[in-house]
């Protein structure tokens, strides 16, 4: 996989398409939002973070933890599975 420069890449492309960084964040933005819909049926529980100026970007999947007995989504819970450490203090 090439590694690529986002700083410049963003630079390049707000130059060329004479964009400002809040519309070319919110392009990104909803792009991404766009296909994270598509591979998942919704992309109402992603966070999305584009960061126009230090290149960069997160995507955050926020998931419930439930009990396995009521587990039903799995773009949008986590069965919790197994009992728990219990540290002794």
């Amino acid at each position: 996989m090439e590694n690529i420069n986002l700083i410049d890449t963003f630079s390049e492309f707000k130059e060329l398409k004479k964009y400002r960084s809040p519309t070319m964040m919110s392009v990104l933005e909803d792009v991404f939002r766009g296909m994270l819909a598509e591979g998942f049926g919704s992309a109402d529980n992603f966070d999305i973070i584009v960061n126009i100026d230090k290149g960069d970007f997160e995507i955050w999947r926020n998931r419930e933890v439930v009990d396995d007995e009521i587990f039903a989504d799995a773009n949008t819970q986590i069965p919790f599975r197994g009992k728990t450490n219990r540290c002794r203090l």
